[in-house]
């Protein structure tokens, strides 16, 4: 449902309705209606629009009720606008009644026309003191002295019966009807039985009952001369047959349908009187006649009575120990004896670093070969797993001047050298072992027994090779030359 807009009534617009109410020459006349983009305090104080853009004199109205009027605006410029508040101007250019809201309520682009309609709201009987112009285009709500617009209900609500401002169609009201029965059409022939105040069809309403009767019969002329109704039974003595009269007159033997009965038993396997039937009558076996176990089955008997034959089934443990022949193996029996069991055809075997296997008819092997210290130095070997022994077996010195062996060759050695010194010098330096093939890449820093910013001897690595090098450190300024030491540290292979 829309939501209505709150108009305000301005000072001077309800003075020009109080002086019209009051007995003045003639009633208010709506005559304009003005648009506005800007948001504003809809206040009765105003005398004009605040930021009008545009005024529209197609407008008109009607009174709808004593305190209803029904106004209709009518656009069709080409101009290209929204309006977020508009304003009514009496026929004398007095502001009537103002809106406003910060949401635009009506937009307009050069291509469309708009037709806007406004129900206001007034104090009762003041809706007759106001006027209109031009009116020839009103559309007001329809009411049942006023001709105007109303929307058209639907089957459910005309069914209802409970919505008062919606018009019912001939089509809607032929569905409501076709829900109804006609008066004149309950209780009588060919139309529809009512209830009694007991819920039951009344007495006057129901045909009467006509009781079944049967009728016994010598023949067929004395059944055809029978005082019977339709659902009435003949039983002729002369055939044994029976009949029913589906039709009247009883008189017509086409009229009475033959009902079909069982013949009676005449004889037994070719015997008639007290018949007494023995096993070969009958093609059955004699009760002498006996059943009897053989192999795994034990029991039997003669069919003079009820007979048993019965099949020893094996345990798990009979399965597993395998000896018994007298019993029978049940799946069940079967499973539980191999259960956590595999066949022997199926097989391990190793991938990757593990070796040996095989299928379970036999104890299989699966191994994994370690490689040596010098396999893991050589960097070759693709078939062995690398153990903490081998790599414990590569040689180090975890000492202050020492050297560590990685797996893949190289070497890395480190000396701390300490010893005060106090001016330039180049410092030979023996690594703690010969580096098999060459020293690579090194570094050396300064080492200070305590900190200090001033010290400034930098030492250097000059001419590094397989059996050593030579250790330069270099003032770089004048003050506090001095080092306690320094650390070396060198890679090679």
């Amino acid at each position: 449902m829309t939501t209505p807009l709150q108009l305000v009534i301005t000072d001077a617009g309800r003075a020009a309705l109080v002086d019209a109410e009051g007995g003045g020459s003639a009633a208010v006349v709506i005559a304009e209606a003005g648009l506005t983009a800007s948001v504003f305090v809809a206040a009765p104080t105003l005398t004009a629009l605040p930021g009008e853009f545009k005024r529209i004199d197609a407008i008109a109205g009607t009174a709808a009720d004593p305190d209803t009027v029904h106004l209709i605006v009518r656009d069709s410029s080409d101009d290209e606008y929204v309006a977020r508040g508009l304003g009514f101007y009496l026929a004398d250019g007095t502001l009537f009644a103002v809106f406003s809201q910060g949401d635009p309520f009506l937009g307009k682009y050069p291509a469309s026309h708009f037709l806007t309609a406004f129900d206001l709201k007034f104090l009762d009987g003041e809706a007759d003191l106001i006027a209109f112009g031009d009116t020839n285009f009103l559309n007001p709500p329809a009411t049942e002295s006023e001709k105007g617009v109303a929307y058209l209900a639907t089957i459910a609500e005309a069914l209802a019966g409970a919505v008062a401002d919606k018009i019912i169609t001939p089509a809607t009201m032929a569905a409501v009807l076709a829900s109804y029965v006609a008066a004149d059409q309950l209780g009588v022939a060919n139309g529809v039985a009512t209830l009694g105040p007991d819920g039951k069809l009344l007495v006057s309403q129901r045909p009467p009952i006509d009781l079944i009767d049967v009728f016994p019969a010598a023949s067929e002329a004395a059944m055809l001369a029978l005082a019977a109704t339709v659902g009435d039974f003949a039983v002729r003595t002369d055939n044994g047959l029976v009949y029913v009269l589906q039709a009247a007159p009883a008189t017509v033997l086409a009229n009475w349908l033959e009902i079909s009965t069982p013949a009676p038993v005449s004889s037994v396997n070719g015997k008639v009187g007290t018949v007494v039937l023995t096993a070969a009558d009958v093609g059955a076996v004699p009760t002498t006649r006996t059943v009897s176990g053989g192999g795994l089955v034990t029991g039997g008997g003669s069919l003079a009575g009820n007979i048993t034959l019965t099949v020893p089934k094996a345990s798990p443990v009979d399965v597993a120990t395998g000896t018994d022949d007298a019993k029978a193996v049940t799946p069940l029996a079967m499973a539980a004896a191999l259960g956590g069991k595999v066949p022997s055809a199926r097989s391990v075997t190793g991938g990757g670093l593990v070796t040996g296997g095989g299928d379970f008819t036999a104890d299989r092997t699966l191994t994994v070969l370690p490689s040596s210290t010098a396999e893991i130095l050589a960097g070759l070997a693709g078939d062995k797993a690398v153990t903490p022994a081998a790599l414990g077996g590569l040689a180090k010195s975890l000492t202050p001047n020492g050297y560590a062996t990685l797996p893949n060759g190289m070497i890395i050695q480190w000396i701390a050298y300490r010893a005060v010194i106090l001016y330039e010098i180049a410092i030979p330096i023996s690594w703690p072992i010969v580096f098999p093939n060459a020293a690579l890449v090194g570094s050396a820093t300064a080492w200070l027994e305590a900190p200090s910013i001033y010290r400034n001897l930098q030492p250097q690595i000059v001419s590094a090779d397989r059996y050593g090098c030579q250790v330069m450190l270099q003032l770089h300024f004048d003050r506090d030359i001095r080092v306690d030491g320094f650390d070396l540290i060198m890679i090679g292979h």
